[in-house]
């Protein structure tokens, strides 16, 4: 059932006026004690979210990539032996077999080639590497579109594109006083921040620019943990 909560402003019945209203205090980021952040846009808050094994497997699933290129291309290539073997054994049992494949000269070739012939055993190593291929491809996931989110539920997903990860982490990078620009990278699992700065005395910089890029990580949760490194750049 709804409830419509009362505005602040109105007086609330029984109640006797004070004359003020008092606010719960705003939680401040941590800042470095060597550098802070820029007053003008303080990077935001978001509450944390408590891991759960479940959920995040759930949600690494979820955004896992799909194998679209080497499942399409097998599925043909199986489709196309499929016909030709439907093709060969119907026109067989109808009593004109077709003879694409040369099964005489196939035949011939293999009962006088022994296991041991250097083609024979060329073209069983190529079958297997491309068995043991097309099995990496299947298990080893690949590069995800979206970084999957922690929310607590393995009934709710939720991913973040790539390119706006970045841009929020480069974001919170600049706001480090003594930052003109940053920009941000993901290499594997790893954030590597390219930062430039025009101050002479950049001592402790580089660290403030881990912590403040390290608080917006933890405010974004992501699912995986990414470790930041910082290039300071002196103009």
């Amino acid at each position: 059932m709804a409830r419509q909560v009362p505005d602040p402003a109105e007086p609330v019945p029984g109640a006797e006026p004070t004359g003020e209203m008092t606010t719960a205090p705003r939680a401040e980021p941590a800042v470095p004690p060597a550098y802070g952040t820029a007053e003008s846009s303080p990077p935001p808050i978001y509450g944390t979210v408590a891991k759960d094994a479940s959920a995040d497997r759930a949600a690494v699933r979820a955004f896992r990539p799909r194998r679209v290129v080497p499942a399409v291309i097998t599925a043909i290539l199986m489709t196309l032996l499929g016909l030709l073997v439907a093709l060969e054994v119907i026109s067989a049992l109808l009593g004109r077999p077709l003879r694409l494949v040369p099964y005489d000269r196939i035949l011939s070739w293999a009962t006088s080639t022994p296991w041991n012939d250097p083609r024979v055993m060329t073209g069983a190593g190529l079958v297997g590497l491309l068995g043991l291929l097309l099995v990496l491809l299947a298990l080893i996931p690949g590069r995800p579109t979206l970084i999957p989110v922690r929310t607590g539920d393995r009934d709710l997903a939720i991913g973040m594109q790539r390119r706006g990860f970045t841009r929020s982490l480069a974001h919170a990078a600049e706001q480090v006083q003594g930052i003109e620009h940053a920009r941000v990278r993901l290499r594997g699992k790893a954030v590597h921040v390219a930062a430039d700065s025009g101050m002479r005395d950049t001592r402790g910089l580089a660290d403030a620019v881990r912590e403040a890029v390290n608080l917006r990580i933890t405010a974004l949760s992501p699912v995986w943990k990414y470790p930041v490194r910082v290039h300071l750049r002196e103009k």
